[in-house]
């Protein structure tokens, strides 16, 4: 899930900030699994500039919030269904998905409290994710009843019916680098269709669309918004494709059944998630060949996220039934 919560470059950050961040030290362990508060999971997104990470749970209805090494910072409840996470540009709001209310609620970064709740609908937001001065948001509460809809950032004009006749709420991915593209990619299906969509006037239309494996579960696109890569449990590799036309770009070959992916917006590197074997693998920029690579079971689907600098990786798994768990990893 993929997005503005990922792309907001940790370079707006000044030295002050960083210090303040509580970047994991370089002496801490380069692998680290802390408890969170939460029974499950639905999304990942960092604040590299106040440093927290938000982790939110459909079936808790709440945020959980940590800093940069994992410590626990306090949980945010009353959020209904909370699913899709996505960071504004200016790092002031963290929206999240209502999926049992029908809105997106706004998080201050800075106080840690909900600012405000902006309703879209009956229709169960899903994912989000954000491009120039728009909010989108995919939803779906009935099967073949998926869609696309847009909020603006002060909660108006939402709108619903951008795109329609989704089998469920699709994942959804933006990049700064290519302003007004959104990727989408429909889970739960074999095989799964992936698109790539433009802003046209008021609507969203078509550029691109493919096949795109069987039981596609996360989208990205890359630091420099030219590929669009793609987790699917089939084939086993995270595939790329390129973000005009949806060409084949490459491969990274992981192994069996990949659930997440996701890209540094500051150095380029790309973290993959599979559910089998070594969990998540981890890619230096332009390159092919694994360079790393950790133990951290049973991942959820687009449970990856990047840190300030690329340096590190966050990872969201659940063992045995026990509480969600939060990965803290070295790149």
């Amino acid at each position: 899930m993929r997005k503005w919560n990922r792309w907001l470059s940790a370079t707006a950050m000044t030295a002050v900030l960083v210090a303040a961040t509580a970047l994991p030290a370089s002496a801490e362990p380069p692998q680290r699994t802390v408890p969170l508060a939460l029974k499950s999971f639905s999304d990942i997104a960092v604040d590299p500039t106040l440093g927290h990470v938000f982790v939110s749970s459909k079936t808790d209805n709440a945020v959980a919030v940590t800093d940069l090494s994992g410590n626990p910072v306090t949980k945010l409840s009353n959020l209904p269904g909370a699913t899709g996470l996505a960071l504004s540009p200016d790092g002031e709001t963290v929206f999240v998905a209502l999926s049992q209310y029908g809105a997106i609620a706004a998080l201050d970064t800075l106080t840690l409290t909900e600012r405000a709740r902006y309703p879209v609908g009956e229709v169960c937001p899903s994912d989000l994710a954000i491009t120039g001065n728009r909010l989108y948001f995919s939803y779906g509460c009935n099967t073949w009843g998926g869609g696309i809809g847009r909020v603006s950032f002060n909660g108006a004009d939402a709108r619903t019916g951008l795109v329609t006749g989704h089998y469920s709420p699709q994942q959804l991915a933006t990049s700064p680098a290519r302003p007004g593209l959104l990727a989408a990619g429909q889970p739960s299906l074999s095989p799964s269709d992936l698109v790539v969509l433009r802003e046209q006037g008021d609507g969203l239309a078509v550029q691109a669309s493919r096949e795109a494996g069987s039981n596609l579960a996360d989208v990205e696109f890359s630091q420099d918004g030219s590929q669009v890569h793609v987790a699917s449990g089939a084939p086993y590799q995270i595939q790329s494709y390129t973000s005009d036309t949806l060409a084949v770009r490459g491969t990274y070959n992981t192994g069996p059944y990949p659930v997440a992916v996701a890209v540094s917006a500051d150095s380029g590197a790309l973290a993959a998630g599979v559910n089998s074997g070594t969990s998540v693998r981890l890619y230096p920029a332009g390159s092919l060949d694994e360079s790393r690579s950790y133990e951290a079971p049973d991942l959820y689907q687009a449970s990856l996220a990047w840190g300030p600098g690329g340096r590190w990786v966050y990872a969201v798994g659940n063992r045995f039934g026990q509480p969600a768990q939060l990965h803290v990893l070295k790149a």
